[in-house]
């Protein structure tokens, strides 16, 4: 080999092993798809048609081309990895008993008026054993939070059998019920975290944090997860998602879903692109697409032997710039250790304010 290409070839063999970002969850790694990088205006083959079918169909929300619904996106991920086994009408028969039982609570309590009287409904359905929720409140499911045994364990249709969930499905089954019900909230990011944004009466910003059914101010959000000012300025944490960004955040999802089962691929990195190109500070899925050129990147010198080409320089300069965007945008990492800490924070911090608010009642 000439020393200029052994230069090369070690330059890609440092930049790609030294620079490898935690991934929300440890997926099995599967077969890898080689050939050309995918451009922006193409769609990969999928060996699988029902992910085809659902990348077109939430392709076509985010581009208008479809009615949006973010319902019916949050199905399409479960329906594809499950290779078509839930079906959308009880799906959706489920959701409208839910949407009405929290309708009715709201005219018993008399609250329609107000603005937040949606997000007050759904917080006692969330949170509080009732009617409602037939006496049993959703909570967090610390086994296997991350999906990485077993992938549906973060599903929504998990969570509504079994009232079960964690930062993922909690939040989004609130999002897809305040659709519902014609109630303001949205979603927003945290390091390895979603949760929800709703504006309260005085239009200030209340955070709700479902994995341990209490609110969470910004200060606490900021300091107990370890987000920088960078983050927050370039609006990857703690920012309300528009509805494009939330279908767009999906399509990321959906990437997600066909990697656990399929490995990294051309067709995954497109959902990764697609993601990008509507919501381009989407960091998880900046985070996914770094992994999957890392990773597609390895074996391909691992099966292909000391040599450079088109393919493995193309590879290794979007490997490069995708890691130059997440540091610019403020990224600080965040180990499942330190997660599973700070969920643990959370609940002793609902504690302390729970006996406070009992202190405070009988004064």
């Amino acid at each position: 080999m000439k020393s200029s290409h052994r230069y090369l070839f070690l330059i890609l063999i440092i930049n790609l092993s030294c620079f490898m970002i935690s991934c929300k969850n440890s997926k099995k790694q599967n077969t890898i798809g080689y050939g050309k990088m995918p451009k922006a205006d193409t769609i990969p083959v999928s060996q699988d048609s029902l992910y085809k079918i659902s990348y077109n169909e939430i392709l076509g929300m985010i581009e208008e081309k479809s009615p949006v619904s973010f319902k019916r996106a949050v199905f399409l991920l479960e329906w594809a990895y499950l290779n078509g086994k839930p079906d959308y009408q009880k799906f959706c028969t489920e959701i409208t008993k839910h949407a009405d039982n929290l309708k009715r609570f709201i005219r018993q309590k008399g609250i329609g008026q107000y603005r937040t009287a949606g997000n007050y409904a759904l917080f006692e359905f969330f949170t509080k054993p009732n009617w409602m929720n037939g006496n049993k409140p959703y909570t967090y499911d610390f086994e296997d939070f991350t999906g990485r045994e077993d992938y549906t364990k973060i599903f929504i249709t998990k969570l509504m059998q079994t009232h079960t969930g964690q930062c993922r499905s909690l939040p989004i089954f609130y999002k897809i019920l305040a659709d519902e019900i014609g109630s303001e909230a949205y979603l927003a990011q945290a390091p390895n975290h979603l949760y929800i944004k709703h504006p309260g009466e005085d239009n200030r910003w209340v955070n709700i944090e479902l994995t341990n059914g209490h609110f969470a101010s910004d200060p606490y959000i900021i300091s107990s997860m370890n987000i920088s000012a960078e983050a927050i300025r370039n609006k990857i944490y703690m920012d309300a998602m528009s509805e494009k960004q939330n279908i767009a955040f999906l399509l990321y999802e959906l990437g997600n879903g066909y990697e656990n089962l399929y490995g990294y691929t051309p067709f995954v990195l497109q959902c990764y692109n697609k993601s990008l190109q509507y919501y381009p500070h989407n960091l998880p899925a900046l985070m996914e697409k770094h992994n999957a050129l890392r990773t597609i990147g390895l074996e391909y010198i691992k099966k292909n032997g000391e040599k450079t080409d088109e393919f493995l320089r193309a590879n290794h300069k979007e490997f490069k710039v995708t890691q130059k965007k997440i540091e610019a945008l403020g990224y600080r990492e965040m180990t499942e250790q330190q997660y599973s800490k700070w969920l643990n924070d959370m609940e002793a911090e609902k504690n302390k304010q729970r006996t406070q608010n009992n202190t405070d009642s009988k004064l």
